[in-house]
């Protein structure tokens, strides 16, 4: 087992190819992010200007933690 982490953590990358991982990555994030933010808006009703830009931010970046709490108090 500490063969193989050392071998994984051992694999250098380019920068070419780490900026591919994190954009292949945060592709899928991002969508399931617009997807969460905009089936669950009640909290951005009573909202406006900067306010409601920067929770919509929000809400997207932190869909699992948003995730986690609704069903938590459910």
């Amino acid at each position: 087992m500490l063969a193989i982490a050392r071998r994984i953590l051992s694999y250098e990358m380019t920068v070419a190819e780490f900026i591919g991982l994190v954009i292949l990555v945060a592709i899928p994030y991002g969508l399931v992010g617009v997807i969460w933010t905009l089936t669950h808006t009640s909290h951005l009703g009573a909202m406006d200007g900067v306010d409601l830009v920067i929770s919509f931010l929000g809400s997207i970046v932190c869909w699992p933690v948003l995730i986690f709490s609704d069903v938590c108090m459910t």
